[in-house]
């Protein structure tokens, strides 16, 4: 019954959305001119060479491309916007495969391509006024990538904490009000299914809702509490949740940031818990080159093989164009004792 009363809520926020679009000032026949639509191709490559310093890290030595995106908006008018992007990740996982006794099994099987092109954002976008906005369709995850990943600012070299141990999607299928203040305050409340960019609705229909909530108490500062949850499907198994936190100070001449993550029942499974905390900073050296540092903790990851994980992260950012950024850096992952040197470099445009 929990789950059924739940199912509607998404429908009361679509309700919403429509009805606040139709009280506009303005219709959307009256607004958009063709003529006037402003058309936006952008893109974003990533490319990185590492060579370990020990043995134990297979392949010794690699090229990468963390992220290969290609987008594309279009802005209708003042209040009207739609984007769509596509980037690339692996979308499949790797598989175990066990007998009744517990011991693995070898099989073959297909794991698919680490670089799959997928929808990364589907967003539609409508300005009510100016302490409203509405979206809807595939929308970018609020709890780390809509500002943590901004903030940090070193995309290409790597990953925020939240996004590398999958401790949540980067985008899902869902409706979103943003409710502004000021430019001083953001709450952001959003219904996703909660299966992320990669599966369809589980069969049950349990939806995801958030609410992300920003404040600017200063010119720059910002912080940040994020929360999720999610109901058991079939009340099977215990409801799941999120808490985060970030706090950010940045200036032309450096930046600081440090962010918290719990996730609460991952899997809908009692007392099974992650948590994570990230420090990191930079310091210009000019208007070309940056110093940057990272410091990871995570509990336990859905990606790397490590318990109670230290990683480490320190580098020399070149910028030899607005457009491109170089870095050389050196990585460090505790307690499985694999040290990395990076070449990485990024494009934007």
């Amino acid at each position: 019954m929990k789950n059924n009363i739940y199912s509607f809520i998404p429908l009361l926020l679509i309700l919403i959305l429509a009805t606040n679009v139709a009280m506009a000032s303005d219709t959307l026949v009256n607004v958009i001119d063709a003529k006037k639509v402003e058309h936006r191709v952008f893109s974003s490559i990533f490319f990185s060479h590492y060579v370990s310093i020990n043995e134990n890290v297979t392949p010794r030595s690699a090229f990468e491309m963390p992220t290969a995106l290609l987008g594309y908006s279009a802005t209708l008018s003042k209040k009207l916007k739609a984007t769509i992007v596509f980037d690339v990740t692996r979308t499949t996982s790797d598989i175990q495969v066990f007998d009744t006794d517990g011991n693995e099994l070898d099989v073959t099987y297909f794991s698919g391509s680490k670089y799959t092109a997928f929808l990364k954002m589907a967003e539609i976008y409508y300005s009510v006024n100016e302490h409203i906005d509405l979206r809807i369709g595939q929308l970018l995850n609020t709890q780390y990538l809509t500002l943590q990943d901004k903030f940090w600012g070193y995309r290409y070299v790597y990953f925020t904490l939240q996004e590398v141990h999958r401790y949540g999607s980067p985008a899902d299928f869902g409706a979103q009000i943003d409710l502004k203040a000021g430019g001083v305050i953001l709450n952001q409340i959003s219904v996703t299914n909660g299966d992320g960019p990669f599966k369809h609705q589980d069969a049950d229909g349990v939806f995801l809702f958030s609410n992300n909530f920003e404040v600017k108490p200063l010119d720059n500062l910002i912080l940040k509490l994020y929360t999720d949850y999610a109901p058991a499907p079939m009340n099977t198994g215990e409801d799941k949740y999120t808490l985060s936190a970030f706090a950010g100070y940045k200036t032309e001449l450096f930046r600081v940031g440090f962010e918290f993550s719990k996730l609460y029942n991952v899997g809908f499974t009692y007392n099974r818990d992650f948590y994570g905390y990230s420090a990191f900073g930079s310091v210009a050296l000019g208007s070309r080159f940056d110093l940057f540092a990272r410091y990871d903790y995570f509990s336990k990851s859905n990606i790397y093989n490590v318990n109670n994980g230290h990683f480490l992260l320190g580098g020399l950012q070149y910028k030899p164009h607005k457009n491109l950024f170089c870095s050389v850096n050196f990585r460090s992952l505790n307690p499985s004792n694999k040290r990395w040197i990076y070449t990485s470099f990024g494009v934007s445009f």
